[in-house]
């Protein structure tokens, strides 16, 4: 997993002091560009793999955890921006509809 500096700037201000990372339970979107389902959390779920990048902890859903490897997540802050959006590469049963 990659993180830009705007998206690991944006996540560490959202993470608050007594959560050590960020559920992430799903996304809304396909592999061109998704916003992540995420919640601060204090610890894993039971189905839940442990995944850190620059220091900030995720506890992601095992059947997504492959797809949250794989991504990079920026930050926009624009008005009509998209927030938080991972990106990852194409793979066989993704419904953005790439040949």
């Amino acid at each position: 997993m990659k993180l830009t500096p705007a998206a690991e700037k944006r996540l560490k201000k959202l993470l608050p002091p007594e959560a050590a990372g960020f559920s992430v339970t799903g996304y809304i979107g396909t592999c061109r560009g998704s916003t992540p389902v995420l919640h601060p959390a204090e610890c894993a779920a039971d189905s839940q793999e442990t995944i850190t990048s620059n220091g900030i902890t995720f506890f992601v859903n095992a059947d997504i955890a492959g797809v949250f490897r794989e991504c990079e997540m920026d930050y926009d802050p624009a008005l009509f921006g998209k927030g938080l959006n991972a990106v990852w590469p194409h793979r066989e049963g993704c419904a953005c509809h790439q040949g």
